[in-house]
């Protein structure tokens, strides 16, 4: 596979300048968290020294700064050492969820090109890391490699791990039997092959980044599990937005969409520039050319999905706070009156008195 240099660097760039901004989901967090209390280490200790308050960790469905979220799993690291096991149970619990579109049209995928595609493809998830197909010089997909280049070295061999029994078991689902790879790379000096029984085929260590391989008819065989018709789905669920942009081109009606799909992980810009696979600075430019700002577009865009939840559901005012990404109930009912005039239950006793006029 031939890769412009120039232009991974661009992109390591752009990813890591939006990554000190990004909210992400906690469970990676609350992972680890829990794996350090089972085993008796310092939990409460490697929570404060990343700066994360316990009750964030704990909140279904919580968001966490992703500097945050890197601060912690370096502690982790630190705090597991040579401790293969506690690292395997954490990329066995990752590798076990299936979340959301992406998640989605990796089951559903028809053949093992089709879910190297989807491996590859941007998404929320911090930019410390940049995954490509391997192709043969026909454009075959013959294998995938994660590139650690602006990985914290500390981080890569926990990360190696981690992204190595993920996509060795998941395909290892996928075709209903031992996988068959041909040869993975590490970029570590040592490996404990004994502990990856979903890769069974040699692995070489002291390489640049993580690869897996396979034969390149491989790629193409039906998967047992796969079905064309929901991974297409799947796939159209999690490029709508994007797909959405681009026949339109209305950046601030595009920005309000994203925002309105996941409130409680879009309300910065920088996660709004990753879902739409540009960098804070472009997207922030696009905005400033139509005369527009993010944040009168986020808080209008909050606006009208906390007054269509207040009115058409049941849902609590804690609910629609968690819903839309507030650390507590006080905090959305201050945003609430700003924007409108009056709190969260003023308006929902109004919408529920016109309902019943009308």
């Amino acid at each position: 596979m031939v890769v412009s240099i120039a232009s991974v660097d661009r992109e390591v760039r752009v990813r890591l300048d939006s990554y000190r901004n990004l909210s992400v989901p906690n469970f990676s967090v609350h992972l680890l968290r829990e794996i350090l209390e089972e085993a008796g280490l310092d939990w409460r200790g490697a929570l404060a020294r990343a700066d994360i308050a316990p009750t964030v960790v704990e909140r279904a469905g919580g968001t966490i700064p992703a500097h945050k979220e890197l601060a912690f799993q370096r502690e982790f690291v630190s705090l597991t050492p040579d401790r293969v096991d506690l690292w395997l149970r954490a990329a066995r619990a990752y590798a076990s969820s299936t979340t959301g579109a992406r998640g989605m049209a990796l089951a559903t995928a028809p053949t093992v090109a089709a879910w190297t595609e989807v491996a590859s493809s941007t998404d929320y998830a911090p930019g410390m890391l940049i995954i490509s197909p391997l192709r043969t010089p026909t454009g075959v997909v013959t294998g995938i490699e994660f590139n650690y280049s602006e990985t914290p070295s500390e981080l890569i061999p926990f990360s190696v791990y981690r992204d190595l029994t993920i996509a060795s078991r998941s395909l290892a689902w996928l075709h209903a039997s031992p996988f068959p790879f041909t040869r993975v790379e590490v970029p570590i000096p040592a490996i404990a092959a004994h502990q990856l029984a979903d890769v069974g085929c040699r692995i070489d260590t002291r390489s640049d980044a993580l690869r897996l391989w396979w034969d390149p008819d491989v790629s193409q065989q039906a998967l047992p599990y796969g079905n064309a018709f929901q991974h297409a789905a799947w796939v159209q669920a999690d490029q709508q937005v994007i797909t959405a942009f681009r026949e339109a081109g209305d950046w601030p009606a595009t920005v309000a969409q994203v925002v309105r799909s996941r409130p409680e992980l879009t309300r910065k810009l920088a996660n709004v520039a990753a879902v739409l696979r540009v960098s804070p600075r472009t997207l922030q430019r696009r905005l400033d050319s139509v005369g527009h700002e993010f944040g009168e577009i986020r808080d209008k865009a909050l606006n009208d999905l906390a007054g269509d939840l207040l009115s058409n559901t049941d849902q609590s005012i804690a609910q629609i706070s968690q819903t839309l990404g507030y650390s507590d109930p006080a905090s959305f009912t201050i945003a609430f009156k700003r924007w409108t005039g009056v709190p969260p239950s003023a308006f929902r006793e109004a919408a529920r008195y016109d309902g019943t006029a009308s």
